[in-house]
């Protein structure tokens, strides 16, 4: 049986098993990545020694990327073994890559404000408010209805994310959360808030909701850095800026950030933010008494 046979199949199953803009990341991870050097290939003859030539020639991608095509790959195999064509998946004899987070470069507080003082388009302003000071993903901001903000507790209840595919749930069932309507942010909300009386808190011209955020990234975000003079880094720096801001000032609790973020655990703020803090041991102090 060719392996091509169950990359079909496989994609087949996930159409009802996954989000529509999973399936797309997994369609052209297989099309571009794993159908090329295993299509054409018996599912029973792929050996461990195969799959991990494969990933050494992998070249052009980090660690993480290689980890997510060994678990399509292992999916596909899964299907074969379902089926009884093999007799064991042979990508669990194939040792992960090591992972290692991202490096981050937040924006530092005097930078937060220049951005911020010279955006002059009003949803744009917006956006950049809630990004700064919620920490939320850019789908979750322009998903936004005027039903998710609770004036009464003074928080955001974060329920749905858009894309280019659409409408869905946050990224996670852990993403779904609440997140505090601080004072820096209030004042922006407000005068969003009452400025229209669409259900969907950012809306395009058409008064309808943003497809995603490219156009603020593109029209706005990209020109802003330059005539700053200030680095170009995504718009998810942003989220790091929050994040980083919130543990460094002791405003938090790592397990605090975590819920604020939508994370499952702390994992991933002790991984990328608790790292990114340790190292500027040049502000430690050093003239503090352990013992007294």
């Amino acid at each position: 049986m060719l392996f091509s046979h169950y990359s079909s199949l496989y994609l087949e199953f996930k159409k009802h098993e996954l989000k529509y803009s999973t399936l797309d990341k997994y369609t052209n991870i297989i099309k571009d990545r794993i159908d090329p050097a295993f299509a054409d290939k018996n599912v029973q003859d792929i050996k461990p020694s195969d799959i991990k030539a494969w990933l050494y020639s992998l070249d052009d991608v980090g660690s993480k990327s290689k980890r997510i095509y060994l678990s399509v790959l292992s999916g596909i195999l899964q299907e074969a073994l379902y089926d009884e064509v093999i007799t064991r998946n042979s990508v669990r004899l194939v040792r992960l890559p090591k992972y290692t987070a991202p490096k981050i470069a937040p924006f530092s507080a005097d930078e937060v404000k220049r951005i911020m003082s010279i955006a002059v388009n009003d949803n744009y302003r917006y956006y950049l408010a809630f990004a700064f000071y919620t920490g939320m993903r850019s789908g979750e901001i322009i998903a936004l209805k005027k039903i998710d903000i609770d004036f009464e507790n003074m928080v955001i209840n974060v329920c749905r994310t858009r894309s280019r595919f659409g409408e869905s749930t946050p990224k996670t069932k852990y993403s779904i959360r609440q997140i505090p309507i601080i004072k820096l942010l209030k004042p922006y909300l407000l005068e969003l808030y009452n400025k229209h009386d669409n259900e969907y808190l950012f809306i395009t011209q058409y008064k309808k909701p943003y497809k995603d955020n490219s156009v603020f990234q593109e029209q706005f975000w990209k020109p802003s850095l330059k005539e700053l003079g200030i680095e170009y880094r995504r718009p998810y720096n942003a989220r790091h800026t929050y994040a980083t801001n919130m543990l460094y000032n002791n405003l938090v609790t790592p397990v605090q950030l975590a819920q604020l973020l939508g994370h499952a655990n702390t994992q991933m703020v002790f991984d990328v933010y608790v790292n990114y803090l340790d190292s500027f041991n040049d502000k430690f102090d050093r003239s503090i008494e352990i013992y007294k």
